[in-house]
C-alpha cells in the first residue's frame, strides 16, 4: 500500500471516465499494456479488485465504486496543490486583510467576496469592521491591506484610493413614533432635537460621543448603542429615532416596522444624506494579485445604496 502512486490514481480515473483500457491509453498517450499494468498494480497494492473484466468493457466492482471518489479527491487536491504553488511563484498572497466600515451593505459585500473566493480559494481572508479613522491607521501600519471606508474629505498622503459609490443614510422611526405621525413624517428638522436619538458607536469615534449631537440637531437625549442591529431593534420598539444606512432597514420599511422620515432642512432637498465610499490601500505596502483583484472589483462594483 505504501507504494501507491498518483499515476495509478490518474490511470484509474481515466479508465472510468473513458469507459475502457484502450480509450484511457489513447487519452494518456500510452500503450494499453501500460494502462493494464498500472491498474493491476493498484489492485494488488490495494488488496481489492477495482474492475470486473468479465464483460466486453471493464465495469467497476463494489470496491472500485467505493474507492473511486477517494482517488478523484486525491487527484483534485493534487491539482489544487499545483495551482497554489504556481500562484505562489506569481506572488499570490497567503492571506489578505480587509477593513470594512460598518455603513457598508453586508449583502453587497457577501456577493463580492463570494466571487473573490471563487477566484482565490487558497487565500485566507480576514475581514474586520473598523471606523474610518481606525481604518486609516491600520492601512498606514500595514495591519490591513485594503480598507473600504467613507471618502476622506482632505487629501491624505500615502494612501491610494478609488471611489466605489455612495451609501444612502436615512432618518427612521417606528410608525407609532410621534415624529412619524407628524404630517406623514414631513416636519422641520429642528423637531428632531425634542425626541430621543439612538446612535451607534460605529457612527463616530468614542472620544467624540459628547461632541456629536443629533447630526447637527443639538439633541439632548441620546442613547449610544454598540451596533446597527441593536439600533434597529430599538427603533422598531419605538425607543427613539435614528440615522441608519438604508440597506440596514429596507426589510423593516417594507414590512411596515419602520418608516423613513423626511425632516426638512436635514441632508439635501430630498432629505437624504449620501456618503461617498472608497476602497483604499497604503501606497508603500506592495500588494499581490488577490489584493489588486479585490481593489479593482470594489472600484467596479457599485456599492451605492440609492432609492
Amino acid at each position: 500500500m505504501d507504494a501507491l502512486t498518483i499515476d495509478q490514481f490518474a490511470v484509474f480515473a481515466a479508465v472510468v471516465e473513458e469507459g475502457s483500457f484502450a480509450a484511457a491509453a489513447r487519452r494518456m498517450n500510452r500503450a494499453q499494456s501500460a494502462i493494464t499494468y498500472a491498474i493491476k498494480k493498484l489492485e494488488d497494492q490495494s488488496g481489492v479488485e477495482l474492475f470486473d473484466r468479465s464483460s466486453y468493457r471493464p465495469v467497476l466492482t463494489e470496491a472500485g465504486t467505493a474507492l473511486l471518489p477517494r482517488a478523484q479527491r486525491i487527484l483534485a487536491e493534487l491539482g489544487q496543490y499545483r495551482l497554489h504553488a504556481r500562484q505562489i511563484t506569481m506572488g499570490l498572497e497567503h492571506e489578505l486583510k480587509l477593513a470594512v466600515h460598518p455603513y457598508a451593505s453586508p449583502q453587497l459585500l457577501a456577493d463580492l467576496l463570494s466571487d473573490f473566493e471563487a477566484n482565490f480559494p487558497s487565500v485566507l481572508l480576514h475581514v474586520r469592521v473598523e471606523a474610518k479613522d481606525t481604518a486609516m491607521h491600520a492601512l498606514r501600519d500595514h495591519a490591513v491591506d485594503l480598507a473600504l471606508m467613507p471618502e476622506i474629505a482632505s487629501s491624505v498622503p500615502g494612501l491610494e484610493r478609488s471611489l466605489c459609490g455612495e451609501i444612502e443614510m436615512v432618518v427612521a422611526a417606528a410608525p407609532d413614533h410621534p415624529l412619524a405621525k407628524l404630517r406623514g413624517g414631513r416636519f422641520p428638522a429642528s423637531l428632531l432635537r425634542d425626541h430621543r436619538q439612538v446612535v451607534t458607536y460605529t457612527t463616530i469615534a468614542p472620544e467624540d460621543l459628547n461632541v456629536m449631537r443629533g447630526f447637527g440637531m443639538d439633541v439632548v437625549n441620546i442613547w449610544h448603542v454598540m451596533d446597527f442591529e441593536l439600533q434597529r431593534a430599538l427603533l422598531v420598539s419605538g425607543a427613539g429615532w435614528g440615522v441608519s444606512p438604508r440597506s440596514r432597514i429596507d426589510d423593516d420599511v417594507a414590512a411596515g416596522r419602520l418608516v423613513v422620515l423626511s425632516p426638512q432642512g436635514w441632508g439635501n432637498v430630498e432629505q437624504v444624506w449620501r456618503i461617498a465610499v472608497v476602497i483604499a490601500r497604503a501606497a508603500d505596502n506592495p500588494v499581490g494579485p488577490a489584493a489588486r483583484w479585490l481593489f479593482d472589483r470594489f472600484t467596479k462594483q457599485t456599492l451605492a445604496e440609492t432609492s
